[in-house]
């Protein structure tokens, strides 16, 4: 028998709509907790950040970099703030809206606050995640440092200086403290002084044949380990030189007996003409870049022994500081300013290293071919291009008279012939006065033997 059960009325609202509507109400908040908890899982590694310079002191002025980078959520502020005692100075806020993968940032201390002495700075860089709450991940560099107030001092001990147009001059000069650089500066151009054995600082510097007589102005200039500056006035003769004008007429015969050298430069380029002109410019200009590395790496004590070699038997065809004007059908078709003196000779004959030092370049060097550079020390070196062949490789120690190669053609030479040049931080000067045994005791040899050999006093 069928037992039939009381009907029980149900309501519009029952169990089974409370329960969905939970379910929706929540599915929101759930899904945002679980985005909020996948971001934080997706980037959870702070950014990248790096700040130079690593020094230990520091000056008012010195200029700082700040990088930072990352490739999730990007950078989403950088600050930098400095302590001291009780006291803290912000130097740098940055807030980048929307974040960057990457920002680097400069600053200085300029405008804090501090004392000489101690202090303490971090950098901090947030990225725009929305770990820790929303406050992103942060990376912070921390360092103790030193502020220097107190100028270096530089003072020149060799007495007047006279410097042909073209030529080298070098001052002795004495600092108070440690520095990080020190030298001559020449209008644009930096040229670097070496510590000698008895304390004191040695500079060749050079008179650009480009500057006109009444621009050299010459300056001492030094820097301390903290990035405090300070320049000094020594006395410079200047002696203007003239230079000449040398006109070179471009044949066919010479362009197809030169160009397939450089075949692989520049192909897009058909004309023969244009090609050299190509060549003559942008190739010679990353020479000049090759001569300036090679230069910033010279062997901080000098090297050579006495006047240069010239190369023998030979006849001086190319001068140095020439304004080389290049003519094709008798129209110019481009220039140069020749960076050194042209040594025609016999085919293959035998090219003597001009002094001792090291090789610090043997191979082919664009418009000078195959080319030795040797080192002589101090930022002075000697260029041999055009060569045939060579005789030495990189690292090499020559003494004077050594061979090194043997004449040739190859580049752009204009003969059989030695491209003599030398260099002083990477800049020409002219080889004339290197070859001079009586300039080179004058200007030179006795000064390193009166001031830079023991501890001088100046006169």
């Amino acid at each position: 028998m069928r037992i039939k059960r009381p009907f029980k009325k149900r309501g519009l609202f029952g169990p089974g709509f409370y329960a969905a509507a939970s379910i929706i109400l929540l599915a929101p908040i759930g899904l945002a907790a679980f985005a909020g908890y996948y971001l934080f899982l997706k980037d959870a590694v702070k950014p990248s950040i790096t700040l130079e310079p690593q020094a230990a002191a520091t000056s008012f002025k010195r200029p700082f970099i700040l990088s930072a980078s990352d490739d999730q959520s990007g950078i989403r502020s950088l600050v930098v703030t400095v302590t001291q005692g009780q006291r803290r100075f912000a130097v740098l806020h940055k807030v980048y809206d929307p974040p960057r993968d990457q920002v680097t940032e400069h600053f200085t201390l300029t405008g804090a606050e501090l004392r000489g002495g101690s202090f303490e700075m971090q950098a901090a860089a947030a990225d725009g995640s929305y770990a820790n709450l929303g406050a992103g991940n942060t990376a912070r560099i921390t360092r103790t440092m030193r502020l220097e107030t107190s100028l270096p001092s530089v003072k020149p001990l060799t007495p007047a200086h006279y410097v042909r147009q073209g030529g080298v001059g070098l001052v002795i000069y004495e600092v108070n403290k440690e520095v990080a650089k020190s030298g001559v500066q020449v209008g644009d151009l930096f040229f670097p002084g070496y510590k000698q054995k008895s304390g004191q600082y040695a500079c060749l510097f050079a008179f650009p044949d480009t500057i006109p007589a009444e621009a050299f102005k010459p300056r001492l200039f030094v820097e301390d380990m903290a990035g405090n500056e300070k320049t000094g006035f020594f006395v410079n003769m200047a002696i203007k030189r003239r230079f000449r004008e040398e006109r070179v007429e471009i044949t066919d015969a010479y362009l197809a007996s030169r160009l397939p050298a450089f075949a692989g430069l520049f192909p897009e380029i058909r004309d023969p003409v244009a090609r050299f002109q190509k060549i003559t410019t942008e190739l010679r200009r990353q020479n000049d870049a090759t001569l300036a590395d090679l230069a910033a790496h010279s062997a901080p004590e000098l090297l050579w022994d006495g006047a240069f070699l010239y190369l023998p038997r030979s006849v001086v065809k190319g001068s140095f500081g020439a304004d080389r004007v290049y003519l094709y059908d008798g129209q110019e078709i481009g220039h140069e300013h020749h960076t050194g003196i042209d040594l025609a000779s016999v085919p293959s004959a035998p090219v003597p290293a001009a002094n001792n030092g090291v090789v610090v370049l043997a191979g082919a060097l664009g418009v000078y071919g195959r080319t030795v550079v040797i080192d002589h020390g101090m930022g002075l070196q000697s260029l041999y291009g055009h060569l045939s062949s060579l005789a030495v490789k990189v690292g090499d120690t020559v003494k004077k008279g050594d061979v090194i190669g043997a004449t040739g053609s190859t580049g752009l030479a204009l003969g059989n012939d030695v491209h003599f040049a030398m260099f002083l931080a990477g800049h020409p000067v002219i080889p004339i006065e290197w070859w001079d045994a009586h300039w080179l005791e004058d200007n030179v040899t006795q000064k390193f033997k009166r001031y830079a050999t023991e501890p001088a006093v100046a006169p």
